[in-house]
């Protein structure tokens, strides 16, 4: 009884683990399994009828359903790469938001001046929203200046 109350449990820790990317990358291969699954079943619908020779009417309305499904196939691929490039877009905006705000000398100044009053470099990175190896850096320079 414990393990099934367990199982639903783990699994929202698992998908919260999981980054916006991964979870993209898991959908989509859900999808694809999906669409292999239902590809292997009418390949095998169309074995077990037997050997019926069709028309060419038949042939025809064959490829014309056949065209409409690849051209909505296209359209969700359309789609899917439309929001992946938007997603694109706005982690690259993201980026150089970040790399702008770290690229300001005044940024470094301040961080350089909580070192010089002592802050210890965990205390640097939390405070100034640094890594800890950036925090390590400017506090190794200070000591050495001293």
């Amino acid at each position: 009884m414990e393990t099934s109350n367990q199982l639903p449990s783990l699994i929202g820790n698992w998908f919260n683990s999981l980054g916006e990317a991964s979870l993209l990358g898991l959908l989509l291969s859900v999808v694809g399994v999906g669409l292999l699954l239902f590809a292997l079943k009418s390949r095998r619908a169309h074995q077990e009828d037997g050997p019926h020779i069709p028309t060419a009417d038949e042939k025809i309305a064959l490829l014309e359903k056949k065209i409409e499904q690849q051209n909505s196939a296209m359209s969700l691929l359309g789609e899917r790469v439309t929001a992946l490039e938007e997603y694109l877009e706005m982690i690259g905006i993201r980026q150089e938001r970040q790399n702008t705000d770290k690229k300001d000398v005044r940024f470094y100044q301040q961080a350089i001046g909580l070192a010089d009053q002592g802050l210890s470099a965990e205390e640097l990175a939390q405070r100034c929203g640094i890594s800890s190896s950036e925090a390590d850096l400017i506090t190794m320079l200070y000591q050495k200046a001293n």
